[in-house]
């Protein structure tokens, strides 16, 4: 069994954090109306199809991170995009003193998987099985 690369971890927990504040911010501009002036998420009134954006900026953002670390990273590294991505929700969990098992669980699950996901899309595209295709 191999062991985890920490260093990997640690740049794609930064990572995903910035991916989200700008999938946050380009998402502000997005909703514009109904998130201006809001100082509480429960003040928030999307309708259906802007709550699935909402939903697919964020998996996007950790899709991505995963991606960057799988194709940045030396040796084989897709587990780690995952780790990263639950690192970074629990992080926002603690700050935002939400942290519960059930926000980290709920919260962190399709994080984790897109994390993974795009760590083994990273490496493929490094090793270049993706770019012949």
């Amino acid at each position: 069994m191999r062991k985890l690369d920490w260093k990997w971890i640690g740049i794609g927990t930064v990572t995903m954090i910035l991916l989200n504040i700008v999938a946050a911010m380009l998402l502000a501009l997005a909703l514009g109306p109904q998130v201006r002036g809001v100082t509480s998420v429960d003040e928030i009134n999307l309708s259906g199809g802007q709550i699935w954006l909402v939903l697919l900026a964020n998996a996007l953002s950790f899709l991505i991170g995963g991606f960057l670390v799988g194709l940045k990273s030396a040796g084989r590294t897709i587990i780690e995009p995952g780790i990263s991505a639950l690192v970074a929700v629990l992080l926002v969990l603690l700050i935002s003193r939400q942290l519960t098992p059930g926000s980290l669980f709920a919260g962190g699950l399709v994080p984790f998987a897109a994390g993974v996901l795009g760590g083994w899309l990273g490496e493929h595209w490094q090793s270049g099985s993706m770019r012949s295709a």
